[in-house]
């Protein structure tokens, strides 16, 4: 009987486990319960037809396999000749086969080889045309030559070295091996032999699996050279001539294990494939590769830097590092394919790791020139998680935040390394501006931001740039949010009362200043409130010199809106979509927005387009006409984040609109100074 792949991959799943809970097998195989009854179903008619029992199931401890069945008795049940085999199977074998067979292959080959109809092995074959044009590769017929494919030669390469990794980290390797590469076992046994010989010579060790990789793969290159595929000559691989791994790969290749007369590009691309396979040990010293491990330390104090974390024994992870690097860095710079399978993984479960080790990669690639592929990132990512979980540290438990700030690279930066210093055990992922932050991946907690802006997580609204008061009322902020309590303000002087009397004090004044901002941090009043009550903006918080405009004149009130509104665009507190809704508004329901004669204040909701609390001024020499009896030269751009946060502002707004002559004034103003003077005047006067 047959067993599909999903059904095959369970068994071996069973097998493997003592006992397995539903949860743990959705987890485990990507499954859904319904399809897992179903392939659950299969295999229990395979272990019975097989004269085994079927799998069992107690509600404490889960699924499993009452009957002990044996690896290597499941793989002689399992063969080409029982095992139904699945399209991405298939698509394996046929490209493996047309790129390295030597004898003219046909739809009957297919056939044979997988069980299946002229029908389907004609469906399957067209979609790999498709697939192999992607990559400027054709794959044609002909009688006497059977099926082939033409295309560059490294790019064949290329697509072999990609599906031999896939073959043997697939669950159904043994199967595919069996059809592609029947009858050359022994070869690919001695050719695994030699290179764990060559590995002692090395003074290295190659991890298991990219060594049986790289034993099918000399194989393969073998086949492809017996058959007239050779590389082209590329002249950057040259210097590896003059290296101890080329020396050897020569050695190699003149034994009998090699049937093909081999060039020297072909020798150059095995020895490149030694150089950039992963291993676990490397006995050649550092010296020689002075300048990684002298970027790789500096990795890991960008590291520290990114989470506040200190690396114990941290030239012991320096090395580690470097054993990975140094082949990673051959695989990086000369495009050598190489696929990490636990991406996906690291990805889903430690997101904010590979996030900061991606950030402290960034040193690495600076002074390397080059951009590390997210499968590298992965394994710096288990180097240093492993790392943190032998010294006892972890990251989970720690508060994550993002830092708000649309006033440029260099004020954010500021802003972000306060903060960094300020607050030490929150992990701050990074620095963004306001409309990066709604399509930001990562979780967080915390947002502390320059601007107001609607936000699931806790806001802290700060300045730009943070003086001393303003850091001792964040820390007090932040304390009570985090922590739900208070400790009591620092007695300054009665500390330099209790100072004076065994010290000389130099500097009194500076000292109590001192004293003060260091105490501060750790103190919170009992009054201090959660961010998403953070005291409402004034006016001229909303309203300054990077949102205020004057000019001459528009053509149109739309055009009117539309300029008005560029400096919110600009700065990413509000989206496009919001300036086309203010119009539409209006289009609509007439030009109610005209409050006051000469003032416009346009708005639409908060859902078609805020992204955060703000405002903006135009002032027009000329007036527009919103109707023919409604001329406005002053239009202020209303974009409010919920229903409460920009009342503050508003009422001052209204406060100052209810003045003619305040009116007036914004209109004779000639710059945008005077204009903030007007401003400022009445966003003191609420607040005193």
């Amino acid at each position: 009987m047959f067993l599909d792949e999903r059904s095959a991959n369970l068994l071996k799943l069973l097998q493997h486990s003592s006992t397995s809970s539903m949860n743990e097998i959705e987890d485990q195989t990507g499954l859904t319960r319904r399809q897992i009854q179903y392939s659950l179903s299969k295999v229990n008619d395979w272990l019975e037809s097989n004269h085994y029992k079927p799998v069992q199931y107690k509600r404490e401890i889960g699924y499993f396999l009452s009957d002990n069945i044996l690896e290597d008795e499941v793989s002689v049940r399992l063969t080409k000749r029982s095992y139904f085999f699945s399209e991405k199977d298939r698509e394996q074998i046929f490209y493996l086969l047309i790129l390295l067979s030597h004898e003219p292959l046909s739809l009957y080959h297919f056939q044979s080889i997988t069980g299946i109809s002229r029908n389907t092995v004609l469906t399957d074959l067209q979609r790999l045309k498709k697939m192999a044009t992607q990559l400027k590769l054709t794959i044609h017929y002909s009688k006497q030559e059977g099926y082939i494919v033409t295309g560059d030669s490294r790019v064949k390469r290329f697509v072999i070295e990609q599906l031999i990794h896939e073959v043997l980290n697939g669950p159904n390797s043994q199967l595919i091996i069996d059809c592609i590469w029947e009858g050359f076992e022994e070869q690919i046994k001695a050719v695994h032999t030699k290179l764990e010989y060559l590995e002692k010579q090395l003074e290295t060790t190659f991890t298991d699996n990219r060594l049986h990789e790289l034993a099918y793969l000399f194989v393969s290159t073998d086949q492809l050279i017996g058959k007239g595929e050779e590389l082209e000559e590329d002249p950057s691989w040259l210097p590896f001539i003059d290296t101890t791994e080329y020396v050897l790969v020569d050695q190699m290749i003149e034994t009998h294990n090699f049937y093909a007369e081999w060039s020297q590009t072909e020798k150059l691309y095995a020895t490149l494939h030694i150089v950039s396979m992963n291993r676990t040990k490397d006995g050649s010293p550092l010296k020689e590769n002075q300048i990684f491990y002298d970027v790789l330390q500096q990795v890991t104090e960008e590291f520290e830097r990114l989470t506040f974390v200190h690396l114990q024994e941290k030239e012991k992870l320096c090395e580690q590092l470097y054993i990975h690097f140094k082949p990673a860095y051959y695989r990086i710079k000369y495009g050598i394919p190489h696929v990490n399978p636990m991406t996906e993984r690291i990805c889903k479960i430690y997101p904010e790791l590979q996030h900061l080790t991606r950030k402290s990669l960034e040193v690495l690639e600076k002074k390397m020139d080059f951009c590390i592929p997210e499968d590298e990132v992965a394994y710096f990512t288990v180097y240093f998680g492993g790392w943190l979980q032998r010294q006892g540290t972890t990251l989970d438990d720690r508060k994550k935040a993002i830092v708000v700030c649309p006033h440029g690279t260099g004020v954010s930066n500021i802003l972000n390394y306060t903060l960094r210093e300020l607050f030490p055990t929150i992990l701050f992922l990074d620095v963004l501006s306001v409309r990066d932050t709604a399509d930001y991946p990562l979780s967080y907690d915390l947002v502390f931001s320059s601007v107001y802006m609607r936000t699931d997580a806790t806001l802290f609204v700060v300045p730009p740039i943070l003086e001393d008061r303003d850091k001792q009322k964040l820390s007090k902020q932040v304390m009570q949010e985090l922590y739900g309590y208070t400790v009591p303000g620092a007695d300054v002087a009665g500390l330099m009362k209790v100072i004076s009397k065994y010290a000389t004090i130099q500097d009194a004044k500076q000292l109590a200043k001192e004293l003060q901002t260091a105490l501060s941090t750790q103190a919170v009043e009992t009054n201090t409130h959660a961010v998403k009550e953070a005291e409402k903006p004034v006016l001229a918080e909303l309203l300054n010199m990077h949102t205020l405009q004057l000019k001459s004149h528009v053509s149109t009130w739309q055009e009117a809106i539309e300029l008005a509104a560029n400096p919110l665009v600009d700065l990413g507190t509000v989206e496009e979509r919001y300036v086309s809704a203010m119009i539409e508004s209006i289009e609509e329901n007439g030009p109610y927005v005209v409050i006051t004669p000469l003032v416009a204040i346009p708005h639409a909701r908060p859902e078609e387009g805020v992204r955060s609390l703000s405002m903006s001024l135009l002032k027009l020499e000329e007036a527009v006409d919103f109707a023919p009896d409604k001329p406005v030269r002053l239009i202020i751009v209303l974009a409010a984040a919920d229903s409460d946060s920009h009342l503050r502002a508003l009422i001052q707004l209204t406060n100052l609109l209810n003045e003619p002559e305040n009116i007036q004034q914004i209109l004779n103003a000639t710059n945008k100074n005077q204009l903030l003077e007007i401003i400022h005047n009445y966003s003191k006067e609420e607040t005193e």
